[in-house]
């Protein structure tokens, strides 16, 4: 009798601690997976190079009102380049109807244009923002929250550049025409 108490002892520690290495193996695999999500989805270079590029494009056209706008208003953080913007190119209508080609060959989903300093202010902004009184300071948090996806905030958030008078150009794109394809996301300073 006393022998089948001892293995029955002997049995829980053995499930315990079989337990908590698989709870061990499990939650480090889950941490280099979702690494390795962020780092295939995050700043891969081919969509570096497309970043650069559509930068370059517009800037050659009208953006620089809109980093005045940056520069001169306190107030404003940011300006979303949605793809049905028209102002954007004024005066260049055949240049126009090339960008917005590009954007379609190059599968742009979102652009925005952010200044640095402010990134940590987007840092504190969460999807439930208006209960936040830590956010409040950035008021545009529910305007973000619906204007763009919540991946390409959380992107964003992991921004992190040295020169706080930068400006950030930063891009979604949907490669495919699938719905439940992955978003990539990419940056490059102005």
């Amino acid at each position: 009798m006393k022998r089948n108490g001892f293995v029955f002892i002997e049995t829980i520690i053995a499930i315990v601690v079989l337990t908590g290495s698989l709870l061990l193996i499990y939650s480090s695999f889950t941490h280099l997976y979702e690494s390795e999500k962020v780092r295939v989805y995050y700043d891969d270079a081919a969509f570096i190079y497309r970043t650069h590029y559509l930068r370059d494009k517009i800037t050659s056209l009208n953006i620089m009102p809109i980093i005045r706008d940056l520069e001169n208003n306190e107030d404003v953080y940011f300006h979303v380049i949605g793809m049905d913007t028209k102002d954007l190119f004024l005066g260049y209508e055949s240049e126009g109807a090339f960008v917005s080609q590009m954007l379609q060959d190059f599968a742009v989903k979102q652009m925005i244009i952010l200044k640095n300093n402010k990134i940590d202010n987007l840092k504190k902004c969460s999807a439930s923002c208006s209960l936040d009184k830590e956010c409040l300071e950035f008021e545009d948090c529910n305007y973000l929250y619906l204007t763009l996806d919540e991946d390409f905030i959380n992107y964003l958030k992991t921004i992190y550049v040295e020169d706080s008078s930068a400006y950030i150009f930063a891009v979604s794109y949907h490669p495919c025409e699938n719905s439940h394809c992955q978003n990539f996301y990419s940056w490059v300073s102005v």
